[in-house]
């Protein structure tokens, strides 16, 4: 007699974060290319100024049709949250500007390495041995990719990336925390126009100081300050839009799941990061990224497999208290 068959229980709130976060991922991805493509043109300091411009223009008439989106009693958590995604995505622009967007994306995959550690840290939450193993694995296969035993590996550049990646992973926490306590349309907003502010500041300087050195130092930081075009401004306004998409997924990402839990899911970006470099620029994909991609994967599967079972009485308590710590 052949025994009845049992359908697998799943964590439905589980799946539902993990594909927001996947979805974030993609909207990442298709961002990074706009702003390589507008970095042909416009300085990074630019690109960063019209993203959040954009940004915060789109957003403003759903701020208006409920007046109640303009109060926030977190202004200095905004502020925070507006300063750090200002001086990651700088950097991350500047670096981008002189890299290969799988080089750029792979550097970036540290950023889980350092959610993990500020997660057990600031919000207290457990990281199982599974969550763990699979980052750890995630990173080997990074290292596989990167190839840092080489003469040609890029040490400035990495070191942009991983300062950057560090600022991304303190916005993270910022987000787990503040997710529950106001809509992600203020979030958004006041994330925007926060990091716009921080970015208009050096691009205004030079008109009211009116300094031959500044400027020179602006250029060699920033490239030249150019004129933007009609096509720019289409441009930074999908990137605008691409970044409230982005931040509205990772939001409600984690209003279903721990920030720990999608830290392995970012080495996904790998294989977008290398297609779409390759059909938009021609990069190509090196051996080693076919080998790192075939540990990568596997410890992402690995992680689905175990994660998606419906978890006991147990650890929902324990889920429980630390939602309510956060």
């Amino acid at each position: 007699m052949i025994p009845e068959m049992r359908p697998i229980a799943i964590d439905k709130n589980y799946f539902r974060g993990i594909m927001w976060f996947m979805a974030s991922l993609c909207i990442c991805e298709s961002n990074d290319v706009i702003t390589k493509y507008l970095e042909h043109n416009l300085s990074p300091l630019q690109v960063v100024f019209g993203r959040f411009f954009f940004s915060t223009l789109l957003l403003l008439p759903f701020m208006i049709h409920s007046t109640g989106n303009f109060r926030t009693r977190h202004w200095k958590m905004n502020f925070m949250r507006g300063l750090i995604l200002f001086l990651g995505m700088f950097i991350w622009c500047y670096g981008l500007d002189a890299s290969q967007l799988n080089i750029a994306c792979l550097i970036n995959f540290t950023t889980p390495m350092f959610t993990l550690l500020l997660a057990a840290l600031i919000l207290k939450e457990k990281i199982g041995k599974t969550r763990i193993v699979a980052t750890i694995a995630g990173f080997l296969g990074v290292a596989v990719v990167l190839n840092p035993w080489t003469t040609s590996f890029p040490i400035l550049t990495a070191s942009l990336f991983l300062l950057s990646a560090i600022f991304f992973a303190v916005l993270d926490i910022f987000n787990k925390i503040l997710v529950s306590k106001e809509t992600p349309i203020t979030s958004l907003f006041y994330t925007g126009l926060f990091t716009m502010i921080f970015a208009s500041i050096p691009l205004m300087i030079p008109y009211f100081l009116k300094h031959d050195r500044y400027l020179v130092a602006l250029n060699d930081l920033g490239r030249e300050i150019a004129l933007i075009g009609i096509k720019d401004i289409f441009l930074l306004t999908a990137l605008g839009l691409g970044a409230n998409l982005l931040m509205f997924c990772i939001l409600k990402s984690f209003s279903y799941i721990d920030v720990s839990a999608t830290a392995p899911f970012r080495y996904v970006e790998l294989i977008l990061a290398s297609v779409l470099g390759y059909l938009f620029f021609g990069e190509t994909i090196a051996a080693s990224t076919i080998l790192g991609a075939m540990i990568i994967v596997p410890s992402v599967i690995y992680l689905v497999r175990f994660e998606s079972r419906v978890p006991s009485k147990s650890s929902l308590s324990e889920k429980q208290t630390l939602t309510h710590c956060c």
